[in-house]
């Protein structure tokens, strides 16, 4: 369930996707299987389960979740907790014999936000999502996580904490309009078949921009607007120059990594900087 925007036309899309998907393969399945009534129950569960499985794995989170799972079992930085110990199947740093954690994430993602140098491979605005970091970033966010739990972690666990520092991987939550709300159509003097792609251009780079801003740690959300006026940076900073520009250079090379490359560049870094609080218009 998506937490608090669950609604009922969220049990009414499952259902309708489950049976779109499954309800020819699951009716023959039943019909050759189910001897009665309670059995018939077993196997129709256990296909809704495992449908909602696969649903789940196409999600942002179940990437992610992936992706973490991957990187944890293949770094020998990291191993699982043993049968027969508490935490069992849990992770852990390597070799420490720690108890499950069983905290608050607020300590952990701060831990996460402190790790430098994090790199965001490029991303293509053709994919289906931005990734979430390269190897090497991956693993010393889950090193500092760990550490700072200073306890055994499910994956779950690890992937929430993931989640928080690298808000934009999440799949955006979908909002449907009412029928009496209207949509202003600006610039009548296009045809409609360019309003409809100006309007498509516009959504792309305005999707875009929130999840390079998401990328970006709430210091480097402040420093944005700043960025061409390196007096600014120093005052927002409190550094002298020389760190001011060191600052600056290294955020200027992370922006240009998560826009990437396209037409649509300079869209979406003015995008960026009116959501970190600027006036895009003057920089």
């Amino acid at each position: 369930m998506p937490g608090d925007r669950w609604q009922q036309a969220d049990l009414e899309d499952l259902l309708g996707g489950f049976l779109a998907d499954r309800v020819r393969a699951v009716t023959a399945m039943l019909v050759a299987q189910a001897g009665d009534g309670a059995s018939m129950g077993k196997l129709l569960r256990r296909s809704i389960r495992h449908w909602l499985i696969d649903q789940a794995r196409k999600t942002s989170e179940g990437a992610l979740r992936r992706t973490v799972e991957k990187v944890l079992a293949t770094t020998d930085a990291f191993d699982q907790v043993p049968s027969g110990e508490a935490g069992e199947g849990r992770w852990r740093l390597a070799g420490t014999p720690v108890p499950p954690w069983a905290g608050g994430t607020e300590d952990l993602v701060e831990a996460a936000r402190a790790v430098p140098y994090v790199r965001i491979p490029q991303w293509s605005s053709t994919s289906r999502r931005p990734p979430v970091a390269d190897r090497a970033s991956i693993v010393a966010v889950a090193h500092a996580v760990l550490e700072a739990a200073a306890g055994s972690m499910e994956t779950a666990q690890l992937v929430a904490v993931f989640l928080a520092r690298f808000p934009a991987v999440v799949d955006p939550p979908v909002t449907l309009l009412q029928d009496h709300q209207n949509v202003a159509v600006r610039a009548a003097e296009l045809t409609p078949e360019e309003q409809v792609i100006a309007a498509d251009d516009e959504l792309a780079a305005g999707v875009r921009a929130a999840e390079v801003t998401g990328m970006l740690s709430p210091a480097e959300r402040r420093l944005v607007p700043h960025l061409a006026d390196i007096s600014s940076v120093q005052e927002v900073l409190g550094c002298g120059r020389s760190q001011a520009y060191q600052h600056a250079r290294r955020l200027k090379d992370k922006l240009a990594q998560l826009v990437g490359e396209g037409e649509d560049v300079r869209a979406v870094g003015l995008e960026v900087i009116r959501l970190c609080g600027g006036a895009p218009g003057t920089q």
